[in-house]
């Protein structure tokens, strides 16, 4: 029987982190950045995969799954120093950095400020568009979204899983469940800045490659038709625009295997770069 993946668990500084794998395998490593509400968990279904031939590094951002929400403001470049100091300290090597939603800014974020540590960088619907804000800048959306959360049990956030994303597989409703269950309410009281830069006009900034996967605007993916191809325009043959018919938001959730295979894809180009 397949034991799994090794894992390993730490903290650096307030930051939770864990890898699965092995730091000896010599394919590049991947690091995985979770969306807001959401947590390291929910990449729970993809460890098996990913990690069977390479290390895999989640960590969760402040406020969410085991980190502590910080007093500090909740910022795209406070999040992004929290990763790279991860990678520095724990993975200490390049990588394929892989964000979705939130995480997609986090991780182009990483991508800018300190390029030498990545290798790829796969952005999974990022949350480029600026949505409506409050004078903190907080996110209209999150005050009354983290609401709907507070003090509900296990049984009741399934049943609202199942309920609101009736095309996830099963595998991927308790990850959600905990992430609910565990994102700090406080969150929506700190303040924020997510978009203190144009996300797509920094895309011609990253030296590595960029792939984008996301769905289609009526089924509720942020990604816009004119962002990519600003994007393209930006980056031409070095963005891959994967996009996927029928899906929403969470491309991983709602088309696993189209997701996984854009990941093989991106790491087979990875691993056959020269880098250290």
């Amino acid at each position: 029987m397949n034991p799994g993946p090794t894992t390993a668990y730490g903290r650096l500084g307030d930051i939770s982190w864990s890898t699965y794998g092995s730091h000896s395998q010599p394919a590049t490593p991947v690091l995985l950045l979770h969306s807001v509400t959401d947590s390291s968990e929910v990449f729970a279904p993809l460890l098996d995969p990913l990690a069977a031939d390479r290390l895999v590094v989640t960590l969760d951002a402040r406020g969410h799954g085991n980190t502590p929400l910080s007093p500090a403001p909740f910022t795209v470049g406070a999040l992004a120093s929290d990763v790279l100091a991860v990678l520095r300290d724990v993975v200490r090597r390049p990588v394929v950095v892989v964000g979705h939603g939130l995480g997609a800014l986090i991780a182009e974020e990483v991508a800018l400020t300190e390029p030498s540590l990545l290798v790829a960088l796969v952005l999974e619907d990022p949350a480029w568009r600026v949505e409506a804000t409050t004078p903190d800048g907080v996110p209209a959306f999150l005050p009354s979204y983290l609401e709907s959360f507070k003090g509900a049990d296990e049984a009741t956030l399934l049943e609202r899983a199942r309920a609101e994303h009736p095309t996830w597989p099963e595998d991927e409703l308790l990850p959600w469940v905990h992430a609910k269950q565990r994102v700090d309410q406080k969150l929506a009281a700190r303040a924020q800045k997510w978009y203190g830069r144009d996300w797509v006009g920094a895309l011609g900034s990253i030296p590595v490659p960029v792939t984008v996967l996301a769905g289609e605007r009526q089924h509720g993916s942020l990604v816009d038709p004119d962002d990519i191809a600003r994007a393209q325009s930006l980056l031409g043959a070095q963005l891959t625009y994967v996009q996927v018919p029928g899906v929403g938001r969470s491309v991983r959730r709602e088309a696993r295997e189209t997701y996984l295979t854009a990941l093989r894809e991106v790491f087979a180009i990875a691993d056959a770069a020269p880098h250290d």
